[in-house]
């Protein structure tokens, strides 16, 4: 950071809790020449900071110890320097299980996460104090068993494809999507599908959604009728038989469809169940006793609100043990959708914190989930799919473009490059 500003100074500003690191940084820096100088909460009047790198060791465990008057204004004066500023841990004022924010709280350009995430990080104003998150110290836990989603985890669930693959090798997947209401829905699932490396995809959609598959020819639609009813739930029931994996609820509507939900979870197949179909399982709740660990829920905290009866707001105050408590009492995989998505198998919990503010508009769920289903009918694991789906989702297109190169072309794109080459 540094050489990033063309400074050759740094101070670092360090509470009780931090102050060893703080020195022994100040030391290291010294031995490279740079100036460096500590100064402690508890002790030290603040120092110039003009021109220096602000390095933030304020850190407090529990926000139940307010932070003092002097902290305080330490934190207003950090603000207002405008010098860059470099957090361990936690940016002073942010609180290390929430993220929440008091009277005042850092804002870093870089946090340090050394050997422990702390859940304030990903959660509410934690996203927004943070910046960039860099682990060091080696691998990156956290003591409610949380650990970031990386790029490296990425690359390694999605290996080069070999030359000889085949569309079989990828899979055949259902979706269940559409109505007459929400034709989109079921568009962005299933193109999302195909882009996440499905080889080949069935879509059960009533006759408006079928019509406008013209869109998307790879996919093969199967009429259901004029919207979701016991006859429609009858024909898609008959579609899962031979199926890799299977996806239920986008843009489905108010229509019952009990019945085939029902029929998929006994299936015990790879499956991941969103919007309506997450409506419908809340409504029906004999259902919630067929749940198995190869099922992906992907509520937002509305909808994990209906799921487990308690209200939203209470859901987005404490996203990470809510999934990890319902993914363990479901024995399922949950993901929670938010600023920062959580991903639990009761297990296993990881933090997906990619993305921007920007996906936060109808349509992304949706893609998320045809995503997921794609790298289902891969092969992928139910946990691990529903991490990599979050980060793909996440990730700017430039780098889900990296991981998914070979995966995305379709049919229609070889006969645009063939016009354009005639052309």
């Amino acid at each position: 950071m540094m050489a990033k500003h063309g400074l050759e100074r740094a101070v670092f500003l360090s509470g009780r809790p931090l102050q060893r690191i703080a020195i022994h940084a100040a030391e290291l820096l010294a031995q490279q020449g740079k100036g460096a100088s500590v100064a402690l909460s508890d002790r030290d009047e603040l120092p110039d900071l003009s021109e220096k790198l602000v390095c933030d060791l304020l850190f407090v465990p529990s926000m139940d110890e307010t932070l003092s008057s002097k902290c305080t204004a330490w934190i207003r004066s950090i603000d207002g320097s405008g010098c860059p500023l470099l957090s361990v841990a936690m940016p002073a004022g942010v609180d290390p299980d929430t993220g929440r924010v008091g009277e005042t709280a850092a804002k870093a350009e870089i946090t340090v996460a050394s050997y422990a995430y702390l859940p304030g990080l990903f959660l509410h104003d934690g996203l927004d104090h943070c910046g960039e998150i860099r682990p060091v110290g080696g691998e990156t836990d956290s003591l409610r068993g949380l650990a970031r989603f990386e790029w490296e985890d990425a690359k390694r669930l999605l290996p080069p494809r070999k030359r000889t693959a085949h569309k079989g090798d990828s899979g055949k997947a259902l979706l269940c999507v559409g109505s007459p209401k929400y034709v989109g829905a079921a568009l962005l699932s299933a193109r999302a599908c195909l882009a996440a490396g499905c080889g080949i995809l069935y879509v059960a959609c009533p006759h408006v959604v079928r019509e406008a598959l013209w869109r998307l020819p790879e996919a093969i639609g199967i009429p259901v009728g004029t919207d979701w009813n016991g006859q429609g739930c009858r024909t898609a029931i008959r579609a899962i038989e031979g199926m890799r994996a299977l996806g239920l609820g986008c843009g489905v509507g108010s229509g019952d469809i009990s019945p085939l939900l029902e029929a998929a979870l006994k299936a015990k197949l790879p499956m991941v169940l969103d919007a309506d179909g997450l409506n419908c399982l809340s409504r029906h709740r004999e259902l919630f006793g067929l749940l198995h660990e190869k099922v992906v829920l992907t509520p937002h905290p509305g909808e994990m609100g209906r799921l487990t009866g308690l209200p939203a707001d209470r859901v987005t105050d404490d996203p990470i043990s809510l999934a990890q408590r319902y993914a363990s009492e479901w024995g399922c995989t949950v993901l929670l959708k938010g600023a920062a998505t959580v991903v639990s198998d009761g297990n296993r919990t990881r933090i997906v914190a990619e993305g921007n503010a920007g996906l936060g508009k109808g349509g992304s769920g949706d893609v998320l989930t045809g995503i997921v289903i794609g790298l289902l009918s891969q092969g992928v694991e139910p946990f691990p799919a529903a991490c990599l789906g979050s980060f793909l989702l996440g990730t700017s297109a430039d780098r889900a473009f990296e991981l998914l190169r070979d995966r995305m072309l379709r049919a229609t794109n070889v006969i645009e490059a063939l016009e354009d080459w005639n052309e």
